[in-house]
Protein backbone atom coordinates (compact mmCIF):
# COMPACT_ATOMS: atom_id res chain seq x y z
CA UNK A 1 0.00 0.00 0.00
CA UNK A 2 1.28 3.47 -1.05
CA UNK A 3 1.88 6.18 1.66
CA UNK A 4 -1.22 8.45 0.83
CA UNK A 5 -3.29 5.17 0.89
CA UNK A 6 -2.24 4.00 4.54
CA UNK A 7 -2.35 7.91 5.32
CA UNK A 8 -5.92 7.82 4.05
CA UNK A 9 -6.75 4.47 5.93
CA UNK A 10 -5.51 5.85 9.06
CA UNK A 11 -7.39 9.28 9.08
CA UNK A 12 -10.71 6.79 8.05
CA UNK A 13 -10.19 4.34 10.94
CA UNK A 14 -9.23 7.31 13.68
CA UNK A 15 -12.91 8.59 12.39
CA UNK A 16 -14.44 5.34 12.66
CA UNK A 17 -13.27 5.47 16.16
CA UNK A 18 -13.91 8.74 17.29
CA UNK A 19 -16.99 9.59 15.78
CA UNK A 20 -19.54 7.55 17.75
CA UNK A 21 -18.24 9.06 21.16
CA UNK A 22 -18.30 12.61 19.47
CA UNK A 23 -21.98 12.50 18.01
CA UNK A 24 -23.46 10.84 21.14
CA UNK A 25 -22.91 13.41 23.31
CA UNK A 26 -24.96 15.59 21.27
CA UNK A 27 -27.60 13.20 20.38
CA UNK A 28 -27.19 12.86 16.78
CA UNK A 29 -26.61 9.48 15.28
CA UNK A 30 -23.60 8.29 14.41
CA UNK A 31 -23.77 7.69 10.74
CA UNK A 32 -24.75 10.93 10.41
CA UNK A 33 -21.32 12.19 11.70
CA UNK A 34 -19.49 9.83 9.61
CA UNK A 35 -20.73 11.86 6.38
CA UNK A 36 -20.19 14.86 7.58
CA UNK A 37 -16.42 13.92 8.89
CA UNK A 38 -15.76 12.31 4.87
CA UNK A 39 -16.92 15.95 3.79
CA UNK A 40 -15.08 17.68 6.02
CA UNK A 41 -11.83 15.76 5.33
CA UNK A 42 -12.01 15.19 1.55
CA UNK A 43 -9.94 16.59 -1.06
CA UNK A 44 -12.82 19.67 -1.65
CA UNK A 45 -12.16 20.56 2.23
CA UNK A 46 -9.32 19.91 4.31
CA UNK A 47 -7.60 17.19 1.91
CA UNK A 48 -6.84 14.70 4.54
CA UNK A 49 -7.80 11.99 2.49
CA UNK A 50 -7.90 10.69 -1.11
CA UNK A 51 -10.87 8.04 -2.37
CA UNK A 52 -8.14 5.43 -3.35
CA UNK A 53 -9.79 2.20 -4.76
CA UNK A 54 -8.78 -0.11 -1.73
CA UNK A 55 -10.89 2.66 0.50
CA UNK A 56 -14.14 2.29 -2.05
CA UNK A 57 -13.37 -0.97 -2.03
CA UNK A 58 -13.77 -1.35 1.89
CA UNK A 59 -15.98 0.83 1.06
CA UNK A 60 -18.50 -1.15 -1.45
CA UNK A 61 -17.72 -4.49 1.00
CA UNK A 62 -19.22 -2.55 3.99
CA UNK A 63 -22.43 -1.35 1.99
CA UNK A 64 -23.23 -4.98 1.27
CA UNK A 65 -22.34 -6.24 5.10
CA UNK A 66 -25.19 -3.71 5.98
CA UNK A 67 -27.71 -5.15 3.67
CA UNK A 68 -27.05 -8.50 4.46
CA UNK A 69 -27.19 -7.65 8.10
CA UNK A 70 -30.83 -5.77 7.32
CA UNK A 71 -31.73 -8.83 6.01
CA UNK A 72 -30.51 -10.74 9.09
CA UNK A 73 -32.55 -8.63 11.22
CA UNK A 74 -35.50 -10.10 9.99
CA UNK A 75 -37.09 -12.06 12.82
CA UNK A 76 -39.47 -14.78 10.73
CA UNK A 77 -40.86 -16.84 13.71
CA UNK A 78 -41.59 -13.50 15.27
CA UNK A 79 -43.77 -12.16 11.86
CA UNK A 80 -45.13 -15.48 11.74
CA UNK A 81 -46.80 -15.39 15.02
CA UNK A 82 -48.29 -12.06 14.73
CA UNK A 83 -52.24 -12.13 14.27
CA UNK A 84 -53.10 -11.27 10.16
CA UNK A 85 -54.59 -8.13 11.04
CA UNK A 86 -51.33 -6.74 12.26
CA UNK A 87 -49.67 -8.27 9.06
CA UNK A 88 -52.61 -6.42 6.72
CA UNK A 89 -51.73 -3.20 8.50
CA UNK A 90 -47.80 -3.41 8.08
CA UNK A 91 -48.33 -4.29 4.03
CA UNK A 92 -50.58 -1.75 3.84
CA UNK A 93 -48.64 0.86 5.39
CA UNK A 94 -45.51 0.20 3.10
CA UNK A 95 -47.83 -0.49 0.26
CA UNK A 96 -49.73 2.82 0.49
CA UNK A 97 -46.05 4.50 0.55
CA UNK A 98 -45.48 4.02 -2.78
CA UNK A 99 -48.68 4.63 -3.98
CA UNK A 100 -48.52 8.50 -2.41
CA UNK A 101 -44.84 8.77 -3.85
CA UNK A 102 -46.26 7.85 -6.69
CA UNK A 103 -48.73 10.36 -6.75
CA UNK A 104 -46.91 13.40 -5.46
CA UNK A 105 -44.45 12.33 -8.29
CA UNK A 106 -47.18 12.80 -11.35
CA UNK A 107 -48.50 15.75 -9.56
CA UNK A 108 -45.67 18.01 -9.44
CA UNK A 109 -43.91 16.15 -12.68
CA UNK A 110 -41.06 14.95 -10.89
CA UNK A 111 -38.60 12.42 -12.46
CA UNK A 112 -40.63 8.75 -12.23
CA UNK A 113 -37.03 7.67 -10.67
CA UNK A 114 -38.10 9.93 -7.48
CA UNK A 115 -41.09 7.28 -6.81
CA UNK A 116 -38.28 5.24 -5.22
CA UNK A 117 -36.23 7.84 -3.13
CA UNK A 118 -40.01 8.99 -1.47
CA UNK A 119 -40.78 5.48 -0.35
CA UNK A 120 -37.89 4.18 0.31
CA UNK A 121 -37.30 2.45 3.39
CA UNK A 122 -34.72 1.54 5.20
CA UNK A 123 -33.72 0.28 8.49
CA UNK A 124 -30.25 1.04 9.16
CA UNK A 125 -30.64 4.50 11.08
CA UNK A 126 -34.77 2.95 12.01
CA UNK A 127 -33.25 0.27 14.16
CA UNK A 128 -30.52 2.23 15.54
CA UNK A 129 -33.00 4.56 17.10
CA UNK A 130 -35.16 2.09 18.45
CA UNK A 131 -32.25 0.13 20.13
CA UNK A 132 -31.16 3.57 21.86
CA UNK A 133 -34.83 4.20 23.11
CA UNK A 134 -35.01 0.24 24.17
CA UNK A 135 -38.15 0.11 21.86
CA UNK A 136 -36.96 -2.85 19.49
CA UNK A 137 -39.20 -5.62 21.80
CA UNK A 138 -41.79 -3.86 22.18
CA UNK A 139 -45.12 -3.63 20.23
CA UNK A 140 -44.40 -0.43 18.53
CA UNK A 141 -41.24 -1.34 17.54
CA UNK A 142 -41.54 -4.56 16.25
CA UNK A 143 -44.75 -2.85 14.11
CA UNK A 144 -41.83 -0.70 13.06
CA UNK A 145 -39.87 -3.07 11.96
CA UNK A 146 -42.24 -5.55 10.39
CA UNK A 147 -43.05 -2.57 7.79
CA UNK A 148 -39.67 -1.22 7.29
CA UNK A 149 -38.40 -5.11 6.42
CA UNK A 150 -41.55 -4.70 3.72
CA UNK A 151 -40.65 -1.34 2.69
CA UNK A 152 -36.95 -2.03 2.38
CA UNK A 153 -37.89 -5.25 0.31
CA UNK A 154 -40.16 -3.11 -2.01
CA UNK A 155 -37.18 -0.49 -2.42
CA UNK A 156 -34.86 -3.25 -3.16
CA UNK A 157 -36.92 -4.72 -6.00
CA UNK A 158 -38.05 -1.25 -7.30
CA UNK A 159 -34.58 -0.19 -7.43
CA UNK A 160 -33.41 -2.99 -8.57
CA UNK A 161 -36.09 -2.80 -11.73
CA UNK A 162 -35.49 0.99 -11.96
CA UNK A 163 -31.80 0.26 -12.46
CA UNK A 164 -32.38 -2.62 -15.16
CA UNK A 165 -34.70 0.39 -17.00
CA UNK A 166 -32.59 2.95 -16.74
CA UNK A 167 -29.63 0.84 -18.42
CA UNK A 168 -31.74 -1.16 -20.82
CA UNK A 169 -34.23 0.71 -21.33
CA UNK A 170 -38.23 -0.78 -22.33
CA UNK A 171 -38.24 -3.79 -24.77
CA UNK A 172 -36.96 -6.97 -24.97
CA UNK A 173 -33.51 -6.23 -23.30
CA UNK A 174 -35.97 -5.14 -20.24
CA UNK A 175 -37.92 -8.42 -20.28
CA UNK A 176 -34.47 -10.08 -20.03
CA UNK A 177 -33.21 -8.49 -17.86
CA UNK A 178 -36.48 -8.93 -15.66
CA UNK A 179 -35.86 -12.70 -16.48
CA UNK A 180 -32.36 -12.52 -14.66
CA UNK A 181 -33.34 -11.00 -11.90
CA UNK A 182 -36.27 -13.74 -11.54
CA UNK A 183 -33.48 -16.16 -11.80
CA UNK A 184 -31.67 -14.43 -8.74
CA UNK A 185 -35.00 -15.28 -6.34
CA UNK A 186 -35.44 -18.51 -7.88
CA UNK A 187 -31.81 -19.41 -7.11
CA UNK A 188 -32.35 -18.22 -3.22
CA UNK A 189 -35.59 -20.49 -3.27
CA UNK A 190 -33.26 -23.62 -4.77
CA UNK A 191 -30.83 -22.15 -1.72
CA UNK A 192 -33.44 -22.01 1.15
CA UNK A 193 -34.32 -26.06 0.38
CA UNK A 194 -31.09 -27.11 -0.11
CA UNK A 195 -30.18 -25.25 3.38
CA UNK A 196 -33.30 -26.34 5.36
CA UNK A 197 -32.99 -30.39 3.92
CA UNK A 198 -29.08 -30.26 4.97
CA UNK A 199 -30.35 -28.84 8.07
CA UNK A 200 -33.36 -31.32 8.85
CA UNK A 201 -30.75 -34.60 7.99
CA UNK A 202 -27.30 -32.97 9.65
CA UNK A 203 -28.52 -30.87 12.16
CA UNK A 204 -25.25 -31.44 14.78
CA UNK A 205 -23.12 -30.51 11.88
CA UNK A 206 -24.73 -27.04 11.55
CA UNK A 207 -25.07 -26.43 15.25
CA UNK A 208 -21.88 -25.26 14.84
CA UNK A 209 -23.16 -22.17 12.62
CA UNK A 210 -25.13 -20.92 15.43
CA UNK A 211 -22.78 -21.94 18.17
CA UNK A 212 -21.58 -19.03 20.72
CA UNK A 213 -18.22 -20.02 21.05
CA UNK A 214 -16.51 -22.28 18.32
CA UNK A 215 -12.69 -21.31 17.46
CA UNK A 216 -12.88 -21.14 13.74
CA UNK A 217 -15.58 -18.84 13.97
CA UNK A 218 -17.64 -21.19 11.15
CA UNK A 219 -20.91 -19.30 11.73
CA UNK A 220 -19.22 -15.99 10.53
CA UNK A 221 -17.01 -17.82 7.95
CA UNK A 222 -20.71 -19.38 6.68
CA UNK A 223 -22.60 -16.25 6.33
CA UNK A 224 -20.00 -14.19 4.62
CA UNK A 225 -19.58 -16.78 2.00
CA UNK A 226 -23.07 -17.03 1.37
CA UNK A 227 -23.43 -13.24 1.09
CA UNK A 228 -20.41 -13.04 -1.32
CA UNK A 229 -21.95 -15.66 -3.26
CA UNK A 230 -25.39 -14.27 -3.80
CA UNK A 231 -23.78 -10.24 -4.27
CA UNK A 232 -21.52 -12.42 -6.88
CA UNK A 233 -24.49 -14.07 -8.62
CA UNK A 234 -26.38 -10.59 -8.61
CA UNK A 235 -23.66 -8.85 -10.30
CA UNK A 236 -22.68 -11.77 -12.78
CA UNK A 237 -26.46 -11.03 -13.62
CA UNK A 238 -26.36 -7.91 -13.98
CA UNK A 239 -28.44 -7.11 -10.82
CA UNK A 240 -27.78 -4.96 -8.33
CA UNK A 241 -25.68 -6.35 -5.37
CA UNK A 242 -27.21 -5.13 -2.70
CA UNK A 243 -30.41 -7.00 -3.42
CA UNK A 244 -28.53 -10.13 -3.44
CA UNK A 245 -27.00 -9.16 0.22
CA UNK A 246 -29.98 -8.33 1.54
CA UNK A 247 -31.27 -11.53 0.12
CA UNK A 248 -28.73 -13.64 1.11
CA UNK A 249 -28.95 -12.09 4.93
CA UNK A 250 -32.96 -13.31 4.88
CA UNK A 251 -32.11 -16.26 4.01
CA UNK A 252 -29.49 -17.55 6.78
CA UNK A 253 -32.30 -15.98 9.17
CA UNK A 254 -35.20 -17.70 7.71
CA UNK A 255 -33.09 -20.67 7.90
CA UNK A 256 -31.07 -20.37 11.14
CA UNK A 257 -33.78 -19.10 13.25
CA UNK A 258 -31.29 -19.43 16.24
CA UNK A 259 -28.75 -16.97 14.89
CA UNK A 260 -28.11 -14.17 17.52
CA UNK A 261 -24.48 -15.19 18.22
CA UNK A 262 -23.62 -15.13 14.55
CA UNK A 263 -25.19 -11.74 14.12
CA UNK A 264 -24.05 -10.38 17.40
CA UNK A 265 -20.52 -11.43 15.83
CA UNK A 266 -21.33 -9.55 12.11
CA UNK A 267 -22.67 -6.48 14.00
CA UNK A 268 -19.27 -6.39 15.59
CA UNK A 269 -17.64 -6.60 12.49
CA UNK A 270 -19.62 -4.11 10.71
CA UNK A 271 -20.54 -1.69 12.31
CA UNK A 272 -17.18 -1.53 13.88
CA UNK A 273 -15.03 -0.77 10.70
CA UNK A 274 -16.40 -1.47 7.39
CA UNK A 275 -19.89 -0.07 7.49
CA UNK A 276 -18.43 3.65 9.07
CA UNK A 277 -16.08 3.44 6.30
CA UNK A 278 -18.67 3.44 3.77
CA UNK A 279 -20.56 6.07 5.38
CA UNK A 280 -17.31 8.16 5.32
CA UNK A 281 -16.50 7.38 1.79
CA UNK A 282 -20.49 8.83 0.86
CA UNK A 283 -18.87 12.03 2.88
CA UNK A 284 -15.65 11.82 0.44
CA UNK A 285 -17.74 11.87 -2.58
CA UNK A 286 -20.36 14.42 -1.99
CA UNK A 287 -19.84 17.53 -4.28
CA UNK A 288 -19.62 20.28 -1.99
CA UNK A 289 -19.49 23.12 -4.31
CA UNK A 290 -23.15 21.96 -5.46
CA UNK A 291 -24.73 23.23 -1.71
CA UNK A 292 -23.93 26.79 -3.01
CA UNK A 293 -27.08 26.79 -5.65
CA UNK A 294 -31.10 27.01 -4.31
CA UNK A 295 -31.83 24.54 -6.39
CA UNK A 296 -30.38 21.67 -4.43
CA UNK A 297 -31.65 23.26 -1.25
CA UNK A 298 -35.93 23.71 -2.86
CA UNK A 299 -35.37 20.02 -3.90
CA UNK A 300 -34.03 18.67 -0.83
CA UNK A 301 -37.19 20.82 0.78
CA UNK A 302 -40.05 19.27 -1.42
CA UNK A 303 -38.22 15.47 -0.94
CA UNK A 304 -38.52 16.27 2.93
CA UNK A 305 -42.30 17.41 2.50
CA UNK A 306 -43.09 14.83 0.11
CA UNK A 307 -41.58 11.78 1.84
CA UNK A 308 -42.97 12.53 5.31
CA UNK A 309 -46.79 12.77 4.30
CA UNK A 310 -45.74 9.66 2.16
CA UNK A 311 -45.18 7.40 5.74
CA UNK A 312 -46.90 9.61 7.83
CA UNK A 313 -50.21 8.86 6.42
CA UNK A 314 -50.00 5.25 4.95
CA UNK A 315 -48.85 4.37 8.77
CA UNK A 316 -52.10 5.39 10.47
CA UNK A 317 -52.90 2.24 9.08
CA UNK A 318 -51.16 1.45 12.10
CA UNK A 319 -53.73 2.39 14.50
CA UNK A 320 -55.99 -1.39 13.25
CA UNK A 321 -52.85 -2.96 14.26
CA UNK A 322 -53.19 -1.60 17.88
CA UNK A 323 -50.62 1.49 17.74
CA UNK A 324 -52.08 4.88 19.32
CA UNK A 325 -52.57 7.85 17.29
CA UNK A 326 -49.08 9.75 18.63
CA UNK A 327 -47.17 5.99 17.84
CA UNK A 328 -48.23 5.93 14.22
CA UNK A 329 -47.46 9.17 13.48
CA UNK A 330 -44.10 8.22 14.95
CA UNK A 331 -44.09 5.39 13.18
CA UNK A 332 -44.16 7.68 9.70
CA UNK A 333 -41.80 10.04 10.97
CA UNK A 334 -38.98 7.50 11.85
CA UNK A 335 -39.60 5.40 8.25
CA UNK A 336 -39.15 8.83 6.76
CA UNK A 337 -35.30 8.45 7.64
CA UNK A 338 -34.00 5.59 5.06
CA UNK A 339 -30.54 7.24 5.34
CA UNK A 340 -28.79 4.26 4.18
CA UNK A 341 -30.73 3.52 0.78
CA UNK A 342 -31.35 7.25 0.05
CA UNK A 343 -27.44 7.72 -0.37
CA UNK A 344 -27.40 4.01 -2.49
CA UNK A 345 -30.61 5.70 -5.12
CA UNK A 346 -29.16 9.51 -5.45
CA UNK A 347 -26.07 7.00 -6.64
CA UNK A 348 -27.27 4.88 -8.36
CA UNK A 349 -29.83 6.67 -10.08
CA UNK A 350 -27.62 9.33 -11.17
CA UNK A 351 -24.42 6.76 -12.54
CA UNK A 352 -27.75 5.70 -14.72
CA UNK A 353 -29.29 9.08 -15.53
CA UNK A 354 -32.27 8.50 -14.15
CA UNK A 355 -31.82 12.21 -12.43
CA UNK A 356 -29.63 15.09 -12.73
CA UNK A 357 -26.68 16.27 -10.32
CA UNK A 358 -28.70 18.71 -8.58
CA UNK A 359 -31.51 16.22 -7.21
CA UNK A 360 -29.03 13.47 -6.66
CA UNK A 361 -26.97 16.38 -4.03
CA UNK A 362 -30.47 17.50 -2.52
CA UNK A 363 -31.29 13.22 -2.07
CA UNK A 364 -27.82 13.06 0.11
CA UNK A 365 -28.72 16.33 1.76
CA UNK A 366 -32.17 15.12 3.08
CA UNK A 367 -30.78 11.97 4.39
CA UNK A 368 -28.39 14.18 6.12
CA UNK A 369 -30.70 16.41 7.78
CA UNK A 370 -33.50 13.99 7.99
CA UNK A 371 -31.04 11.87 10.02
CA UNK A 372 -30.49 14.32 12.70
CA UNK A 373 -33.89 15.88 12.34
CA UNK A 374 -36.18 12.99 12.19
CA UNK A 375 -35.03 10.67 14.67
CA UNK A 376 -35.30 13.31 17.30
CA UNK A 377 -38.76 14.29 16.08
CA UNK A 378 -39.81 10.59 16.64
CA UNK A 379 -38.31 10.50 20.46
CA UNK A 380 -40.54 13.61 20.69
CA UNK A 381 -43.77 11.50 20.01
CA UNK A 382 -43.20 8.46 21.72
CA UNK A 383 -42.76 8.25 25.17
CA UNK A 384 -41.10 4.75 26.31
CA UNK A 385 -42.56 4.85 29.28
CA UNK A 386 -46.06 4.28 28.22
CA UNK A 387 -45.62 1.41 25.62
CA UNK A 388 -46.15 -1.45 27.90
CA UNK A 389 -49.92 0.20 27.86
CA UNK A 390 -50.43 0.96 24.16
CA UNK A 391 -53.66 0.29 22.89
CA UNK A 392 -54.33 -3.29 21.72
CA UNK A 393 -51.01 -4.54 23.93
CA UNK A 394 -52.53 -7.48 24.68
CA UNK A 395 -52.86 -8.82 21.09
CA UNK A 396 -49.60 -8.15 20.63
CA UNK A 397 -47.72 -8.70 23.54
CA UNK A 398 -47.58 -12.30 22.62
CA UNK A 399 -45.61 -11.36 19.67
CA UNK A 400 -42.85 -10.38 21.93
CA UNK A 401 -41.76 -13.28 22.91
CA UNK A 402 -39.74 -14.72 20.05
CA UNK A 403 -37.71 -12.08 19.78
Amino acid sequence: MEAAGALSLLVLALGAFLLPLLFERIRVPAVVGEILFGMAISEQALGLTSRTEFIQSLARFGFALLMFLAGLEIDFAQIGRMPRRTLVAALGAAVGTFLLALGAVLLFERPPFLVLVLGAMSLGLVLATLRGLDLTRRPLGQLILLVGTIGEFLTLIGLTIGDIAGVHGVGLDLVWAVGKLALVFLLAWVCLVLLRSLLWWFPGSFSRVVATRDASEIGVRASLALMIAFVAVATLLGVEAILGAFLAGALFSFVFREKHAVESKLSSIGFGFFIPIFFIDVGMSFDLGGLTGGAVWTEMGFLAVASLVAKVLPCLLLLWAGLRFRESVGAGVLLAAPLTLLVAESRIGHEIGLIDETTSLAIVLFAVVGGVVLPTLFRSLVSTRNQPQTKGSGETDDLLDAA
